[in-house]
């Protein structure tokens, strides 16, 4: 009875360890990851692969979280880049969101960034178009530890920009590479054994590259082995073999500022800080300007100019026939004027009478009219006598 006890105990402890471990693996199996995508202000935490096998559900919420955040266009992200980016962060030890500054950019947005500038950055066919690249950091984790964790991955290409406006690394899935290259010195201190695929800057691998290459051949196939190379920008096409192998003069060539650095600024700067880039466009859209007045119906008269003649002055001299009529000057004798005969209806009792006033009053009236005066007949011979006599 106690051996069938006990049997019956151990039979039960084991069915217990058994559903432990089996839910145990299907946990550890299970990948999730935690994201903050920087320029929506989103987070979220999505499990991508559940019991070893990519979940479509979640492939999707990725899918929508890092779309095109210009175009609000959905993204297709490669799932070998998300093992990737989860690999690291659990390297990493850390527990806060992965920061990401970029993921996936439309062939428009790409397009968009390689014509802002001669020198954006932006490869034409670039990782990021194909949703097999990502740039992120992580809170409280050096930037040096992200690179080296991804680095012993090789796996894709690792970039490391620590000097830009928002320190990130660089994730790809594309042949094995690494920017800027490490010195001989650094490198050996990640990989201690010289096993890997990473060339120093002086361009000769260390001693276990070869081992290197046949262990990333049996992990992915020979046919996708593409040897390390240190391509000058982050997310470039896929180079052959033979392109890609460098020589120590290569490597001892000065290395300029990697173009992805550039691009990066050119998605996180804000759009004043581009147009002081390029001075020499001014944005007028923002001037307030004034429009001028609609045009007149008719247009203003414009006065005739009078212009000198520009012939010869005549002599007005001799020219000028002019007198002043004898009539106009002629005093009237005061004799001649009493014997004008003046009714007495014209005459003003307050008043004395004014000879001059009547005579003209008489002169300018018309012919019809009654004046109650009447010219004297000596006046017209008078007047032809005073005549003769101012005449020269």
């Amino acid at each position: 009875m106690r051996c069938v006890g006990t049997a019956t105990i151990a039979v039960m402890l084991a069915v217990v360890l058994l559903v432990g471990s089996s839910s145990l693996a299907t946990a550890a199996t299970d990948r999730s990851l935690k994201l903050f995508f920087t320029h929506t202000g989103e987070r979220a935490t999505i499990t991508f692969k559940r019991g070893g096998k990519f979940d479509g559900r979640g492939l999707g919420q990725i899918n929508r979280f890092l779309r095109d955040w210009r175009k609000n266009e959905p993204a297709n992200i490669d799932p070998r880049l998300l093992d990737l980016v989860w690999e690291v962060y659990q390297r990493s030890g850390s527990n806060d969101y992965i920061h990401i500054v970029s993921a996936y950019r439309s062939p428009g947005t790409n397009k968009m960034l390689r014509g802002r500038s001669r020198d954006s950055g932006v490869a034409k066919n670039s990782q990021h178009t194909l949703g097999k690249a990502m740039d992120f950091y992580i809170p409280g984790v050096k930037l040096a530890k992200l690179r080296s964790l991804a680095m012993q991955m090789q796996v894709g290409g690792v970039g490391y920009y620590p000097a830009s406006g928002s320190p990130f690394v660089h994730l790809d899935v594309g042949n094995v590479r690494a920017w800027p290259r490490m010195t001989r010195k650094e490198l050996a201190r990640i990989f201690p054994n010289g096993k890997t695929m990473h060339l120093p800057s002086d361009g000769r691998p260390l001693p276990g590259y070869d081992l290197a290459v046949a262990d990333y051949r049996r992990r992915v196939g020979a046919k996708s082995i593409e040897i390390a190379s240190s391509a000058g920008d982050d997310d470039s096409n896929f180079a052959s073999a033979s392109s890609n192998r460098s020589s120590l003069v290569t490597a001892m060539l000065p290395t300029g500022r990697s173009r992805a650095e550039d691009a990066l600024e050119l998605q996180t700067s804000r759009p004043a800080m581009v147009g002081e880039q390029r001075s020499e466009f001014t944005d007028l859209s923002f001037l307030a300007i004034p429009v001028p007045a609609a045009r007149p119906t008719s247009e203003m008269e414009t006065p005739e100019v009078e212009v000198a003649s520009l012939g010869p002055i005549t002599d007005r001299t001799q020219t000028d026939s002019f007198r002043p009529s004898a009539i106009l000057d002629l005093p009237a004798p005061a004799a001649l004027i009493a014997r004008f005969p003046i009714t007495a209806a014209d005459r003003d009792a307050d008043e004395e009478a004014d000879g001059h006033e009547t005579l003209m009053t008489w002169a300018l009236s018309a012919p019809e009219a009654s004046t109650g005066l009447t010219a004297p007949l000596i006046s017209a011979r008078l007047f032809a006598i005073r005549t003769t006599q101012i005449s020269p």
